[in-house]
C-alpha cells in the first residue's frame, strides 16, 4: 500500500470503502475523511470543509428510486493532498441525470475543496483537498 514516505503521511496510501448506498452510511465516509485529513495535518477548518464536501458527495451519489446498490470511495493520501474518488451503482435501473443535484453539488463543493469533477451524469465524483500549512 505505501509507496514512499511523505512529510505529512505516507504518500501512496489508499483507503477504500464500499458502503451501501443509504444515507445512514455517509457518516463512515465523513469519519474516514476526517481522520485521514487529521493525520495529514490539515487545519480544523479544512477538515470541516472536507466533511461538508463528503456529505454533498454522498447526497449526489444516493438515489432513492431504483436499485439500492453501493458507493465505493477511494481515499488517496499524497504528500500535499487527500484525493477522493467515488462511484455509485445505486439506481442503475433508472435514468440518472439530475441537473439540480449536480448543480447543487458543484455550487457547494467549489469553495470547499481544491479540485472536483463529475462524470457519468454524477455517478462518478473526484475531489481533492490540498494540504496548506
Amino acid at each position: 500500500m505505501a509507496v514512499a514516505s511523505g512529510e505529512h503521511g505516507v504518500e501512496g496510501d489508499e483507503v477504500v470503502l464500499e458502503l451501501p448506498a443509504q444515507a445512514e452510511y455517509g457518516r463512515i465516509a465523513r469519519i474516514t475523511a476526517s481522520n485521514l485529513a487529521l493525520r495529514l495535518g490539515f487545519s480544523f477548518t479544512d477538515i470541516e470543509d472536507l466533511r461538508i464536501a463528503i456529505d454533498e458527495m454522498i447526497i449526489l451519489l444516493l438515489r432513492p428510486e431504483g436499485k439500492a446498490g453501493a458507493i465505493r470511495i477511494c481515499f488517496r493520501v499524497g504528500v500535499d493532498r487527500l484525493g477522493i474518488d467515488a462511484v455509485t451503482t445505486a439506481g442503475q435501473d433508472q435514468p440518472w441525470s439530475d441537473q439540480g443535484a449536480t448543480a447543487r453539488f458543484d455550487e457547494i463543493v467549489t469553495d470547499l475543496v481544491d479540485e472536483h469533477s463529475m462524470e457519468g451524469d454524477g455517478r462518478t465524483v473526484h475531489m481533492a483537498k490540498l494540504f496548506s500549512a
